[in-house]
């Protein structure tokens, strides 16, 4: 049976328990049990079999059928659970509350996949590793509304992933800097004190991440703060621009007040969750040592000036009782400084390459600190996610988590460039983090893997829908930012128009083709499940769309902007006119998940495509 996550041991037996109306679930020692558990339970199960499921705390005399809640209290830690399902009792027993929820998750896939009766079998299951999180991406310019995270928490939960990162520059109402939030939509207070609330009841622990040296953009082009950039310019007074979001601002860190001004911070969004742990990011610090500080780096070194006031915002957090982790790529550049962080910091060693190896998780395991492994789903800034690059680049990583004992798995699903990516597209990689995460033994081939994604997730039947999307997202490389540096003449890494001058037409347009199949199966598969108001499959849909826009954008460009020989697929106003429904499409399915927030970087790199096409001589 392909259950996320595959449990750790199954043993199948003779029988099948066969579903009746009002099978009672049975709480047994009720004393310490988590009512809402038993309740989601109650309804998941309701909502598979469209029968009625009472929660009681004994058996009538004439009730043939029951599920029997066990519950030990032995060790309130401990995940572990086993699952037993015989032609007339299903019970669920585990040392901790916990326990009883895992295995309240695992029946309710069983039941999901099997409403009219389930095969009898015996499950002992446990995770491999402790901490299993998810780190999503809420500044880049989608801020998701409080219903959308409460969602994600459920699903997060449904596959046993128990740690939630939201990641902040600029994206939360800090009291003291409104104008740095002001036109973003940001998270409130409020709002992150309720979902801490509602963390808890799905076992999930919501870890604070907030950027505290380098990617501080926003902040230091405020004008009141733009001194205290690395950075010898006035930050205030240049346009906004995506590409520099992403590339530069970083604190100068031997300014006092830099500092002080983290601390105020700090001190304001710290207490706002429940937590142990404080993630202070402190990651790509590019400019450090390259603007003010360039003589003190030349004397000293740029890890010298980095460690130091890393060392300070660990000492704070610490301070107020936290666990701080950062992101480990500045300090593996500088490995000899590793043995002055505070033994208790968590090392996040992040990679995102498809051929990723073991090196930094190694040295970070010789160091004897501890890390987790930080893998990524492969979707920013992109109309459809790479799931085979995101596959291989998971896999790896938690590999290398298991060689190496790592603590934890925290899976990254980043915004870049105005966070064009749907959170649905990176389901797959959400979810094979998870599994392999709970079970690393298990899903050793993508095909297996993608069947159980099908069906579970998507609710198809035929278990082919993932395998279209992981075809989908290999199609084309040229993305949205790739798109934005065009519009923009923005030379660096977004820039690929040697890239896509080097393309064949002929491999392009059957590309073009592809996507189009991929696109009438989609819709195909949307209709079979009845699904089609479901906006994870109108996003799916809208997404093999765009791809096909993009690689007629390509041919269009290679032949009449750079005038390669060649037939454009699709004319200029077609172009045009597609570039527009797709626009005005992205507006109602960035809203129907998210604030307003900053929807409007992505509709201005829109019209200036149409104005853009429009210049060009056909």
């Amino acid at each position: 049976m392909n259950l996320l996550p595959q449990v750790k041991r199954i043993i199948s037996s003779a029988g099948c328990f066969c579903f009746e109306e009002c099978v009672p679930i049975v709480i047994s020692n009720n004393s310490h049990i988590e009512f809402s558990t038993i309740e989601l339970l109650s309804k998941r199960l309701e909502n598979s079999t469209a029968s009625k499921f009472p929660v009681t705390t004994s058996i009538r005399n004439d009730e043939c059928k029951a599920i029997v809640i066990c519950f030990n209290n032995k060790n309130l830690e401990c995940e572990s659970y086993n699952l037993s399902i015989s032609e007339n009792i299903i019970t669920i027993t585990a040392d901790s509350n916990k326990g009883i929820f895992y295995g309240t998750q695992t029946l309710a896939q069983i039941v999901a996949l099997n409403p009219i009766k389930i095969p009898c079998m015996e499950i002992n299951d446990s995770p491999d590793f402790t901490h299993r999180g998810y780190y999503h991406d809420i500044t880049r310019g989608k801020v998701p509304t409080l219903r959308t995270l409460k969602k994600l928490v459920e699903k997060l939960a449904f596959y046993k992933i128990n740690e939630l990162q939201l990641y902040v520059e600029h994206s939360f109402a800090f009291k003291g800097i409104p104008e740095l939030w002001i036109d973003k939509d940001p998270i409130t207070s409020e709002e992150i004190l309720e979902l801490d609330a509602y963390c808890k009841k799905y076992y999930i622990d919501l870890v604070p991440s907030l950027a505290t040296f380098g990617h501080l953009y926003e902040l230091l082009r405020i004008k009141r703060f733009e001194h205290l950039n690395e950075l010898n310019i006035k930050a205030s007074e240049l346009p906004h621009d995506l590409w520099d979001r992403m590339a530069h601002y970083t604190i100068d860190p031997l300014n006092d007040e830099s500092f002080d001004l983290i601390s105020s911070m700090l001190e304001e969004y710290l207490p706002l969750f429940s937590s142990k742990y404080f993630n202070i990011c402190c990651d790509e610090t590019f400019d450090l040592g390259k603007g003010k500080n360039a003589k003190v780096a030349q004397e000293k070194g740029e890890g010298r000036l980095y460690v130091d006031f890393l060392k300070k915002i660990i000492d704070s957090v610490m301070k107020h009782g936290k666990i701080p982790m950062f992101w480990g790529d500045i300090v593996l550049h500088h490995p000899e400084f590793i043995k002055e962080i505070h033994q208790n910091t968590i090392f996040l060693n992040w990679a995102y390459g498809a051929d990723v190896k073991e090196d930094a998780t190694a040295t970070f395991y010789k160091a004897g600190v501890q890390q987790y492994v930080c893998p990524g789903v492969t979707g920013w800034s992109r109309f459809a996610n790479d799931i085979n690059f995101a596959s291989k680049n998971i896999r790896k990583m938690i590999q290398y988590g298991r060689k190496y004992s790592a603590g934890g798995v925290l899976n990254t699903d980043w915004g870049d460039c105005g966070h064009v990516n749907f959170i649905s597209s990176s389901y797959h990689g959400m979810i094979l983090g998870a599994s392999l995460s709970w079970n690393s033994g298990s899903y050793l081939n993508d095909q297996d893997f993608d069947c159980a994604v099908s069906k579970i997730e998507w609710k198809d039947q035929t278990g082919t829908i993932a395998s279209r999307l992981r075809e989908l997202g290999s199609l084309c490389f040229y993305h949205f930012g790739n798109i934005y540096a065009w519009t923009n003449n923005i030379e660096g890494l977004w820039n690929k128009e040697q890239a896509i001058k080097d393309l064949s037409i002929e491999v392009l347009s059957e590309n073009y083709n592809k996507a189009s199949e991929i696109l009438k199966k989609i819709t195909e598969i949307r209709a079979n499940t009845g699904l089609t108001k479901d906006t994870s499959y109108r996003e799916a849909v809208w997404s093999a769309t765009a791809i096909r826009w993009t690689i007629a954008l390509i041919i269009f460009k290679k032949v009449h902007e750079y005038h390669q020989t060649g037939v454009a697929i699709v004319n200029k106003q077609k172009l045009i006119g597609q570039a527009a429904y797709l626009c005005e499409e992205f507006k109602k399915l960035w809203r129907s998940r998210n604030k307003e927030s900053e929807l409007y970087n992505i509709t201005k790199v829109f019209k200036t495509v149409i104005e853009k096409v429009n210049e060009i001589k056909t």
